[in-house]
């Protein structure tokens, strides 16, 4: 069944309107569907809809809503993860697409573009790109059938998000220091909900960013003996906790 995401603001109780003209287009001159055929919506937001079109017309898709699924909240899930990745150096972002796009389908709750010493571009330059992002975390979950879409935060400073990581219960960072356990070491036996993983640039944090993560709370994990690029890494560490936690 194929898979739209429609904002909260466009489902009614008896029926959903969908207005996004790529979607309205994807629906009417690439698939062909037609009214009676059934489409699968959600919120993004853990809420569902087995729907069945009714009206198709230039600028919008009426769907009759048949079965609403039971709404699951993030904080039913075993873990939380928020994965806040140094932005890799790549004028058109496509590598920084590929991460946004394999953490959607790994389950991410959020995403923030992180800032470093290291890194070789402004905020402002990236977050001209965030709708374009977002198009991508869309189709991601479309192809995984996440009810969730995670959220993608304003490019920040490491020094930003140093100062709040009070609202993790686990921080990783991942790094090539001597000060680093395995990832297995690391969360075993680990009971909270909200683990923050902090990626780095090309060339790794630098050592004095290091000092302030783990002076901060944060601990340094290996990923083994190769030199990983920025996206490897941080699927690497989303997949182990995907495997790990059961989901």
């Amino acid at each position: 069944m194929n898979r739209f995401f429609v904002e909260k603001r466009n489902i009614g109780k008896e029926a959903i309107k969908i207005t996004d003209s790529d979607d309205v287009h994807h629906i009417a001159r690439v698939l062909r569907l037609r009214p009676g055929e059934e489409v699968f919506v959600s919120d993004g937001e853990g809420r569902g809809y087995i729907t069945e079109i009714e009206k198709i017309d230039k600028n919008s898709v009426v769907l009759k809503i048949k079965d609403a699924q039971k709404r699951r909240q993030k904080s039913e899930s075993k873990i939380i993860v928020t994965l806040a990745c140094a932005i890799p150096k790549n004028a058109r972002f496509a590598r920084f697409e590929d991460i946004v796009d394999k953490a959607t389908q790994l389950g991410v709750s959020e995403i923030i573009p992180l800032l470093t010493e290291r890194t070789l571009m402004e905020g402002c330059a990236f977050d001209k790109k965030r709708e374009r992002f977002k198009r991508v975390i869309i189709a991601a979950a479309k192809q995984s059938g996440a009810l969730f879409l995670p959220e993608l935060r304003e490019a920040t400073p490491f020094k930003d998000l140093i100062s709040r990581l009070g609202q993790y219960e686990l921080r990783l960072l991942p790094n090539l220091s001597d000060r680093s356990h395995t990832l297995r070491e690391v969360v075993s036996g680990f009971t909270g909900k909200r683990i923050l993983v902090l990626i780095g640039p090309e060339g790794d944090f630098t050592k004095h960013e290091i000092e302030v993560a783990l002076r901060s709370g944060c601990v340094g994990v290996s990923l083994g003996d190769s030199v990983l690029r920025v996206d490897t890494a941080a699927i690497s560490v989303m997949s182990f906790l995907r495997l790990y936690f059961g989901g």
